[in-house]
């Protein structure tokens, strides 16, 4: 390999170490995801080739760029948008969550350690707002861009961002609704076509037999642990279970494309939660 080959293969290298460590600071890194946005990138690339050659990374020509961003975009991006959809079983709950949806399609999890007590950390969550995440209305607005609902995109952000984010979820001013709330976990849901921005507020009794075709059930909890020497450890998981093969197939495509942003929201979450309640 000449200097210049090395040079270029060293670029491609150091940019998608680059863009795998911004993912996994959103979360663990999902191949759908990764795929997905690996895509778009390399097609923005072959577009900027357009106006700027990039002789640099041997292409002589603007078409040259051009075709292999598209080529190499598109079979990325695809790869991602169809990639299938796994399952995963509870078999011994240990969770309220765990009760409430044991089988599911897609997942992520979020924890972080706080150097205050389960006591004092149970009452910040229920203090927390999202008027603390800056990030939920740009993402929220970037949301309803994307699914092509403007007026989702002036509203995603709830209806009063500085309500905490508990009082909220048990009001209905959302499509998420509470499943139950004990000292050390609340747990919380949305059922219906989060892809069409379509929820039905389901009571936690109709939870678990609730399944008409094409709809998805969503089940979320922030639980909280103790750590040990003051500290506790708060732990937010998300599960996704669809009804049918349909609505799998379509929230493994949304998935794919919202889990960074989720992944981001949530991890702000839990450094708002740390802040508020290490805060003297």
């Amino acid at each position: 390999m000449n200097r210049p080959q090395f040079l270029r293969a060293a670029f491609v290298a150091v940019v998608a170490a680059g863009g795998l460590a911004l993912m996994g600071s959103f979360g663990a890194l999902q191949w759908p995801s990764v795929l997905a946005y690996s895509g778009l990138v390399v097609l923005l690339f072959g577009l900027l080739s357009v106006l700027v050659p990039l002789r640099w990374l041997g292409f002589s020509r603007r078409s040259d760029g051009l075709l292999v961003g598209i080529l190499a975009g598109a079979a990325l991006f695809a790869a991602g948008w169809f990639w299938p959809a796994g399952s995963s079983t509870i078999t011994s709950p240990a969770t309220r969550l765990d009760a409430f949806l044991p089988a599911y399609n897609f997942h992520e999890r979020h924890e972080i350690t706080i150097q205050a007590p389960p006591e004092r950390v149970r009452q910040v969550l229920d203090q927390v707002s999202f008027a603390d995440l800056g990030v939920v209305r740009t993402l929220g607005a970037i949301r309803g861009i994307a699914m092509g609902h403007l007026r989702a995109a002036r509203g995603a952000q709830p209806a009063s961002p500085a309500l905490p984010m508990v009082r909220m979820i048990e009001s209905r001013r959302t499509n998420f609704f509470p499943l139950d709330d004990t000292p050390r976990e609340f747990v919380f849901g949305l059922a219906g076509q989060p892809w069409n921005n379509v929820g039905v507020r389901l009571k936690a009794e109709d939870f678990g037999s609730w399944a008409p075709p094409d709809n998805v059930k969503i089940a979320a909890n922030f639980l909280i642990e103790d750590a040990g020497n003051g500290r506790s450890r708060v732990i937010t998981e998300t599960r996704v279970a669809a009804t049918d093969e349909s609505a799998r197939g379509k929230m493994a495509r949304y998935w794919a494309l919202i889990y960074p942003g989720s992944g981001m929201i949530r991890r702000s979450l839990l450094s708002a939660i740390r802040e508020r309640a290490e805060r003297r």
